[in-house]
């Protein structure tokens, strides 16, 4: 029973060489074959698969565009806030000096107002002396008028009689 069980033990040793040989060359190889077109087919990405690829392509530098154009858009509009602000600060300076011309200004014809006020006090002082200096003239001028009146008078009387 030795002899069988070695001989049948032999034989499928035999067979599973056998076997294996063949699938070694031959299934094996077809399978090489395939995994090699399969791994070009993969390589080309035929099929939907480009097709798709191709759409995301297209998307892809469809948004690459907009955001050149968006960070066109960007860069302009700093461009615009910055001559804005230049703009608006030459305005400020320009109104501060106005601001400050019209306060030169306002002082000055303040200035000149109280000088004004002040020779309008001194003209109507010097009118009131004046007026009192007249007054006083004229009284005297009065007196002596009626002083020579009656001194007529009394030369007249005495020339009457």
């Amino acid at each position: 029973m030795d002899i069988i069980k070695n001989r049948g033990i032999w034989i499928f040793t035999t067979v599973l060489t056998l076997v294996g040989l063949y699938y070694w060359t031959v299934v094996d190889q077809d399978r090489v074959e395939k995994m090699g077109s399969l791994q070009e087919s993969d390589f080309t990405l035929s099929g939907d698969v480009n097709e798709w690829s191709e759409v995301y392509n297209r998307l892809e530098l469809k948004y690459i565009g907009i955001s050149k154009h968006v960070k066109t858009l960007q860069d302009e509009t700093s461009e615009h806030y910055k001559a804005y602000n230049a703009k608006v600060d030459s305005i400020n300076s320009t109104f501060e000096r106005l601001e400050f011309k019209l306060d030169q200004i306002n002082e000055s014809l303040t200035d000149r107002l109280e000088d004004l006020n002040e020779s309008l006090e001194s003209l109507s002082e010097e009118f009131s002396s004046y007026k009192r200096t007249t007054q006083r003239d004229v009284r005297k001028i009065n007196k002596s008028l009626e002083s020579i009146k009656e001194d007529i008078d009394t030369i007249k009387k005495e020339l009457d009689d």
